[in-house]
């Protein structure tokens, strides 16, 4: 019997993990070229929250939807490098706030440029149209999954 020429359908799920593996490898790699190279793109979500200025850790979680605890571990690795450093807060002398120090802001400076690059390679590749029209479709799939109701007991998580 012959081989089927016909490929399995690719689930999106698969397609946003290898394209997520993509931009987490070119960041990276661009990263470590600028000179930042014990920076992981995991870190641009603390840069993003520290955009308008120091914050307190539990507020940085709140936003990112993760816990104190991640939050801490990214904060301390960027404090270790030099990225960040912890000041009191003056609202609450008890607080402290994540603020970044002049290497975080040159490090958030050249994230933000290498993401910013990403996009327009997108955008000269698909065309600004169709660009636009993918980002709409993933936030209506981003919206959707967060909408969903809970998995049905038992049914296969790892299918994605």
């Amino acid at each position: 019997m012959a081989e089927s020429s016909i490929a399995p359908p690719v689930r999106v799920g698969v397609l946003a993990r290898r394209l997520v593996r993509g931009l987490t490898e070119r960041t990276r790699r661009e990263l470590a070229q600028a000179g930042f190279g014990d920076l992981r793109p995991m870190h641009q979500v603390v840069f993003a929250l520290l955009r308008g200025g120091g914050r307190r850790i539990t507020d940085m979680a709140a936003d990112a939807r993760v816990t104190k605890q991640a939050v801490t571990l990214m904060v301390d690795h960027l404090e270790g490098g030099g990225y960040v450093a912890r000041a009191p807060d003056p609202d609450d002398k008890r607080a402290k706030l994540v603020v970044l120090t002049a290497r975080g802001r040159a490090a958030a400076a050249a994230s933000e440029a290498i993401v910013e690059a990403i996009d327009r390679g997108f955008a000269e590749h698909l065309g600004a149209a169709r660009l636009d029209e993918l980002k709409a479709t993933l936030r209506e799939l981003v919206g959707s999954l967060e909408r969903a109701p809970s998995p049905v007991p038992g049914a296969s998580e790892g299918t994605g």
